[in-house]
């Protein structure tokens, strides 16, 4: 009973370890908790223990990715919803653009500090309090906004082109138009409007984050 105790303790710590690579560098505590699944195997003298730590790992590895792409998902979805307004301010506020196109490698590690906030007043506000960091973001933006709009209006597909004219006229484009406007000009409705909208912030993620904006599990 104590060994089978000391095992399941040493499962949980594996476990725990893997956790923990959000807090910290992953591919550093996710081999600690491999090593700890092959201390599991010694003490239970066989690989089951080994077997199960390892199963452990990748479970929590699974689960840090998809909250990992939920957070990226969910703060494009900030981004555009506000892109109006961040935008406007972006080409208002007194600062010296050069070198964002140079900074653009840095829009990530800028979202991954602001995590994941509660509030949406919050988010935008939080993007103006820093100069800098609005310039990184909105450059980047602008551009992989740029990008998806040639992307979509080249594509074979009809609904791709739709997909673009929805999210402009919603989201991008100076005059604002209402999701019934745009359902009545598209021949839609209005829950295929909202559709578009998280299709095209799912591609969106994707040009923002690069293949972490891929991986949802």
């Amino acid at each position: 009973m104590k060994k089978k105790t000391e095992i399941q303790a040493l499962i949980e710590a594996a476990v725990m370890a893997a956790t923990e690579a959000c807090m910290k560098g992953i591919d550093e505590k996710l081999q600690a908790a491999v090593n700890l699944g092959v201390t599991i195997g010694a003490a239970a003298g066989a690989e089951v223990g080994a077997a199960a730590a390892v199963k452990a790992v990748e479970r929590e590895r699974q689960k840090f990715k998809k909250q990992q792409y939920d957070y990226k998902y969910h703060n494009t979805k900030l981004l555009l919803r506000n892109y109006r307004r961040l935008n406007e301010y972006y080409k208002n506020a007194v600062f010296s653009t050069d070198g964002a196109e140079e900074a653009d490698e840095n829009f990530e590690e800028i979202m991954q500090n602001m995590g994941r906030p509660a509030d949406e007043e919050i988010f935008v506000e939080s993007i103006q309090k820093n100069y800098i960091a609005t310039r990184i973001i909105m450059t980047h933006v602008n551009k992989m906004l740029e990008c998806y709009k040639i992307m979509c209006e080249r594509s074979s597909r009809a609904d791709d082109a739709r997909h673009w004219r929805v999210l402009e006229c919603l989201y991008i484009a100076e005059d604002y138009t209402t999701a019934e406007e745009i359902a009545k000009q598209e021949k839609i409705d209005r829950r295929t409007v909202y559709r578009d909208v998280d299709i095209c912030a799912a591609d969106m993620t994707a040009l923002l984050f690069g293949i972490g904006g891929i991986d949802r599990f």
